[in-house]
């Protein structure tokens, strides 16, 4: 921490700005909080971090390692080969959210003492708690126990204090950031919606957002139910009518049921911003298939000819971009969506029931494909997309859910396109989907990513809602804030008992609609159930998947060790550790000594 917190003791840049320019230094701390713009240029410099922690490999160390989604790839988050001496992207997450919680008490305290209008202090001094409170949520979410101060660093002296603090209890974290969001910063914001906020800024609905999210981590739920009632009293009803579910595209951006975007728009400079977050959740082979052409006149294929433009795993979809590169990307696990030939002795077309694929617990069942033509090589029947069943909502098993357009690629499922009904080569013979167009990028070339990130939005909060409705033991309001979600994707309701029976439900459903979103591994952590759901529904295989790696410790990251060594007290003793991770030091140890020998 040390090494973090070893910074420049100054001001933000001197200018008035927006979110999509770039301030990453503090300098000249005397003359930089002295007018409305200087002030609200260092509140700006505050949001930089949180476009650097959401990046492929955050999604891959917080949504893919579940029982959503896998990916085969090299990179040790989504397979969980991590350790303090590996941390993976939480050597990225710690230092930027320490760095944006630096320059957020920063301008807190320094914007306190300027003489600017006491409104616009109050307003500004508020964002900043709000987001100080983000970068605790992701802290505490992704480490646990992490060190705590809200204090600016003023002086060596200061800072020198500051490195030595040990980890604080996450929970007791969350409620003084509860306490300070209710008290310090929502009172001094307009009560709007995130999409009728000025810059679409982070305010008072994302500020009731964090309440409700510390509250559920440590169980206080009539803390959690006032904080969800402030947006049900901005949001109002949650339906189709209201909020579309067409707008949970990420490409559409600050719709009304937004809480909180990460913007990405063209930037001062006027280039585009680029990334790769968006572009893992795309089909995985983007070429078309090499044809009689290709073979007969010895050429290497279509990836070199060019006709692979506009190409989306063999199906033409050139809306979604026509040169994009190549990254490992999101499969479904079974447990999403199943369909795949039972393959038995008389070759007859049947979907499988078959506990290695689904586990007879589906969450998007049935899917919107058929049996089609029978493959010879894989000795299968190919999917194929019903577009009979899509366009009327229902097969033979039941209705198809709204949302497995959006969070599940099978293929083309655009009536308007001239490749409607097309099914991706991938899903044709494993009938194991990508992830949906939720997530993809209209017209992307290269790493171009246009889209907003929508990483907190209400449908969420109507959930949360339910679940805080559940553990008050209010069963049918519990089971009337779900189906609220479960009417917009145009699916039955469902009915609930008890507690067990309703949470199942509460659970599935936040798979559903926030599946791809960056909770699931949150979720599963909360509830206390991700080691044993993760490891249930990950494929098994080679030792690049989950299965080969995973622990119970996993649920955390850990502190990365050269932050650890750089926290020695005077004792010599590291102030920071990572008790959980302690038996894989060990064996880690044992295995340089092995190395070194040899």
């Amino acid at each position: 921490m040390k090494k973090l917190l070893n910074i420049i003791l100054a001001a933000c840049v001197m200018a008035s700005c927006s979110l999509k320019e770039d301030h990453d230094s503090f300098t000249n701390r005397e003359n930089s909080y002295e007018t409305v713009a200087q002030c609200q240029a260092c509140v700006d410099a505050c949001y930089l971090a949180i476009k650097n922690i959401y990046v492929v490999h955050y999604c891959w160390a917080v949504e893919v390692p579940t029982d959503l989604w896998y990916v085969n790839t090299s990179t040790p988050d989504p397979k969980c080969e991590i350790s303090p001496s590996k941390p993976g992207v939480g050597t990225t997450v710690w230092t930027q959210c320490y760095q944006a919680i630096m320059r957020c008490n920063e301008c807190i305290e320094c914007i306190g003492g300027s003489s600017i209008p006491d409104d616009a202090k109050a307003s500004l001094i508020a964002e900043a708690r709000v987001l100080r409170a983000l970068y605790y949520y992701h802290l505490t979410n992704f480490f646990g126990d992490v060190p705590y101060y809200t204090c600016m660093v003023k002086d060596l002296e200061v800072q020198e204090q500051i490195r030595l603090l040990p980890r604080k209890p996450a929970d007791e974290i969350r409620k003084e950031l509860y306490t300070d969001l209710k008290e310090n910063a929502l009172p001094y914001l307009p009560q709007v919606r995130t999409s009728d906020a000025a810059g679409n800024r982070a305010g008072y609905a994302l500020g009731a957002m964090l309440m409700a999210k510390f509250a559920m981590w440590y169980q206080d739920w009539t803390e959690a139910e006032y904080a969800l009632g402030l947006l049900e009293n901005i949001y109002g009803e949650f339906s189709e009518a209201a909020y579309p579910l067409d707008d949970t595209r990420w490409s559409i951006k600050n719709t009304r049921e937004s809480i909180f975007e990460i913007q990405h728009a063209w930037n001062a400079a006027g280039t585009k911003f680029q990334g790769t977050l968006c572009r893992t959740y795309y089909p995985g082979n983007i070429a078309k298939t090499w044809d009689n052409k290709d073979v007969d006149e010895g050429v290497v294929g279509a990836w070199n000819d060019g006709t692979f433009e506009g190409y989306l795993d063999d199906v033409y979809m050139p809306d979604w971009g026509r040169e994009i590169p190549s990254t490992s990307v999101v499969r479904a696990t079974w447990h999403m969506g199943c369909f795949r030939d039972a393959k038995d002795s008389t070759a007859v077309q049947k979907e499988t029931t078959s506990a290695t694929y689904c586990h007879k617990d589906r969450l998007f069942d049935p899917l919107p494909l058929k049996f089609g033509t029978y493959n010879k090589y894989t000795q299968r029947w190919n999917a194929e997309i019903d577009t009979l069943a899509l366009q009327r909502g229902y097969n033979s098993k039941g209705k198809i859910d709204r949302r497995i357009r959006y969070v599940l690629g099978l293929g083309n499922m655009d009536p308007e396109s001239e490749t409607y009904g097309q099914t991706f080569k991938e899903i044709r013979t494993e009938g194991r989907p990508y992830a949906g167009e939720k997530f993809w990028v209209p017209g992307m070339v290269a790493n171009y990513d246009s889209n907003n990130y929508k990483i907190l939005r209400y449908a969420d909060a109507v959930l949360m809602m339910a679940e805080v409705k559940c553990m008050q033991g209010l069963y049918e309001d519990a089971m009337t804030y779900l189906n609220k979600v479960r009417a917009r994707a145009a699916v039955d309701p469902l009915t609930g008992m008890d507690e067990e029976t309703v949470m199942k439900h509460i659970r599935d459903e936040r798979a559903r609609e926030l599946a791809g979103e960056l909770h699931r591994k949150y979720d599963l952590v909360r509830w206390g159930i991700w080691y044993d759901e993760t490891l249930k529904y990950a494929p098994s295989g080679t030792k690049n998947y989950l299965q080969a790696n995973i622990q119970p410790c996993h649920e955390y990251y850990p502190i990365p060790d050269t932050e650890c060594a750089l926290t020695v007290d005077e004792t010599g003793k590291p102030v920071l550790s990572n008790p959980a991770y302690e038996a894989m030091a060990s064996v880690e140890a044992e295995g340089d000594n092995e190395e070194q020998e040899e």
